[in-house]
């Protein structure tokens, strides 16, 4: 058997594989006994049929696929045995000739390849963020409205009100009517869901523009609480129990405020006020706080709790500083290294983005059928249109991966120990009750990949701000199965 090694351009390996013509022989042989015991062939007994009437019978060309069928698996074996590849995922035989030289030729998606090149020269600034004082004052007034005494109320909208809302809403493209059909579709569905359950033929107006889709959303319209887009408190101002109001808006241009989907479109709402209540806020007082803090060992004076809300708001804000920071210094790296993978990985990536599609949209009573119909697309537009979000992401994976690998990132079992301690604090008493749940192998090794990422994160930080510690000379052979183990079942 002569074998022939290429590797393409698109990161994979066709191997040419020249056979023997008597091993060829020897699998119709055996493929010629596997169909006679199951053909009906007039005048012979199953598994007595003389090998020349067989092949007339059936044709040289079934039996030659059959053949086929029973080498191919040694043979790509074999191939990429001697071949030294490493793959990625299973091959496919591509092609097969008989003369002059019976040969098969198969083509193996490759492991990915990341290098790195100078990634510790990596720099960028950090800045720390300071939460300000109007922050906190917004949180306390959350809290105020937690203490709240509501009431249901039968006047019209007022700033201050909470409402319960059915809310549709669409960005305005040349076809706004989507809007209007959703809201109508739901309300049909709402009437007849007892009555129709699990009949999903009405446009549930889940495709095209839209980006909200809310039955029982409560919103407060006070004057320091968000609201879905700009002028949204004051357009409902006056509006009465079942009342639909349909209004367009303009977003500012502005992408930390509204996000880039979402800054500068035009859009287009229909929303229906389902409940109106008042809220009677309490005095921010020590009264308050020490209400808010009485299950505590020593309830909390406003003062103290002003600046308890200021640490945690501080705590989080700097957690999401910090994350945000490293997705932009894994980005820098990704920019800076080589990463070559097969096309096979990104359209088991397109699949994944696929099938969590499918599981959000069954949970709304639809399938992903249902929404390639209503949408107007077709599975290989959905496909498409994952296809750039699914290509950044595989890249930063293995880069984040090579990182982990080269840097020695490693979790150690008490590290495990303690973040299990941790998680079980919340549950009180019953947390040595429910330690076994979370002290299984399978748990564990969930609780590892998560801290496993946390820390390859961490160190690229420290890279980027020059506070990284020196390496050893190589990874270890621990951090390196650390590492295989992680990547098992994992998405980007």
């Amino acid at each position: 058997m002569n074998i022939q090694t290429e590797r393409l351009d698109n990161h994979t390996a066709r191997f040419t594989v020249e056979l023997d013509v008597a091993r060829l022989e020897q699998a119709k042989q055996s493929a010629a006994k596997k169909l006679a015991s199951r053909v009906n062939i007039p005048g012979f007994r199953k598994g007595k049929v003389p090998y020349k009437i067989l092949v007339s019978y059936i044709g040289e060309g079934a039996l030659l696929e059959d053949a086929i069928d029973i080498l191919g698996n040694d043979v790509y074996k074999e191939a990429l045995d001697q071949s030294g590849v490493d793959p990625y995922g299973p091959g496919q035989l591509e092609d097969f000739k008989v003369d002059p030289q019976p040969t098969l030729t198969f083509v193996v998606p490759m492991q990915p390849t990341v290098d790195l090149g100078e990634y510790r020269s990596t720099r960028l600034a950090f800045h720390a963020p300071t939460v300000e004082d109007e922050q906190v004052n917004k949180a306390m007034r959350a809290l105020q409205e937690e203490q709240a005494v509501i009431e249901e109320s039968h006047q019209p909208v007022a700033l201050g009100n909470r409402v319960t809302v059915e809310m549709y809403a669409a960005t305005i493209d040349g076809d706004g009517a989507k809007v209007e059909e959703a809201a109508e579709a739901h309300a049909h569905d709402d009437e007849h869901d007892h009555d129709h359950e699990g009949d999903d033929h009405h446009d549930h107006g889940l495709g095209g523009n839209e980006f909200i889709h809310e039955h029982n959303a409560v919103l407060v319209l006070g004057e320091e609480n968000e609201e879905p887009s700009p002028g949204f408190k004051q357009a409902l101002v006056g509006a009465n129990v079942d009342e639909a109001r349909e209004f367009e808006v303009t977003y500012p241009d502005d992408k930390d405020e509204w996000g880039e989907e979402l800054a500068g479109k035009q859009a287009r709402f229909k929303v229906t006020v389902k409940k109106i209540e008042t809220m009677t806020l309490p005095t921010l007082n020590d009264d308050l706080a020490a209400r808010v803090t009485e299950k505590e060992e020593k309830p909390l004076t406003l003062l103290e709790l002003r600046m308890r809300m200021r640490e945690n708001l501080q705590k989080n804000l700097e957690q999401r500083a910090k994350s945000d920071y490293a997705g932009e210094v894994l980005d820098h790296l990704v920019d800076k290294s080589t990463v070559a993978y097969p096309e096979a990985l990104v359209n088991d990536q397109i699949d994944t983005y696929l099938e969590r599609l499918d599981r959000d949209l069954r949970q709304q009573g639809l399938t992903l059928d249902d929404y390639v119909r209503i949408t107007g697309k077709s599975k290989d537009d959905l496909r498409a249109d994952y296809l750039e979000i699914a290509i950044r992401n595989v890249k930063r994976s293995l880069v984040l991966r090579e990182v982990m690998r080269v840097e020695q990132v490693d979790v150690p079992d008490d590290k495990i120990n303690e973040q299990i301690d941790a998680m079980l604090k919340q549950f009180g008493e019953q947390a040595e009750a429910l330690r076994p749940m979370l002290n299984t192998p399978a748990m564990r090794e969930n609780v590892r990949n998560d801290l496993m990422e946390q820390s390859v994160l961490d160190r690229i930080a420290a890279i980027a701000k020059g506070e990284a510690p020196e390496l050893s000379s190589t990874p270890t052979e621990e951090a390196t199965t650390s590492i295989e183990a992680s990547q098992e079942g994992e998405t980007a």
